[in-house]
């Protein structure tokens, strides 16, 4: 039916059932945008931004030193790192740390971004959060020109993964007294796991089935 033809016929209804009639076909419209909506997951863990930067500052300082040459002399360069965070944002993870560093020709600072992987290994039920990318210079200034010794990959250094129980630490069945004196047993298994960045916090959501065995009668 045409729009030019439903507004032909809709005007030509009296008053009152115009107003019955497009408070219908409102409703009509809304029902299936409503009915398509996402089931809510069954079991959800969230994981805070707040969280990752506590274990960060309790991590405490991170530094490397090493030796390297110019001129035919021996210098040291050292640096550490300070105010470790990760900033998390809508399917995105950000590394940030400032970095101060002495190469023997003065100390500065650089501010120091990264990429940061995030995963859920549903076998074993771990969320990972990894530093896998997070590059600053070693460099000085050598008779007008920047010299840089070094690229310092902050990955190599933080290798080990932040890792946090997922959704799925759940009792694999549950028993169940009837009425009738026999017991039922229910076997639960989490299943279509999902992981998502959102603005400072990671989501892990799982749906959760239900199977029961057959009653038996218990033993008197």
């Amino acid at each position: 039916m045409s729009l030019k033809f439903l507004a032909f016929w809709l005007f030509s209804q009296p008053m009152k059932h115009r107003f019955l009639l497009v408070l219908l076909l409102g409703f009509c419209s809304w029902f299936p945008a409503k009915a398509q909506l996402p089931v809510a997951n069954d079991l959800v863990v969230v994981l805070h931004q707040e969280t990752l930067n506590k274990l960060f500052a309790a991590l405490g300082e991170i530094s490397g030193t090493e030796e390297y040459e110019i001129l035919l002399m021996k210098k040291k360069y050292t640096w550490f790192l300070s105010n470790m965070r990760i900033h998390l944002q809508k399917d995105s993870a950000s590394f940030i740390t400032d970095a101060t560093v002495d190469a023997g020709f003065g100390i500065y600072k650089d501010q120091v971004v990264g990429k940061v992987a995030i995963d859920y290994d549903e076998k074993r039920n771990k969320i990972g959060v990894k530093v896998v990318d997070a590059v600053f210079e070693i460099f000085i200034n050598f008779m007008g020109k920047r010299l840089v010794i070094k690229r310092v990959q902050l990955a190599n250094y933080l290798t080990t993964p932040f890792t946090f129980e997922g959704p799925m630490t759940l009792e694999n069945e549950m028993s169940f007294q009837m009425p009738d004196g026999t017991e039922k047993k229910l076997f639960i298994k989490p299943s279509r796991c999902t992981i998502k960045v959102e603005n400072e916090k990671i989501i892990v959501s799982t749906e959760i089935d239900f199977f029961h065995q057959k009653l038996f009668i218990k033993n008197k």
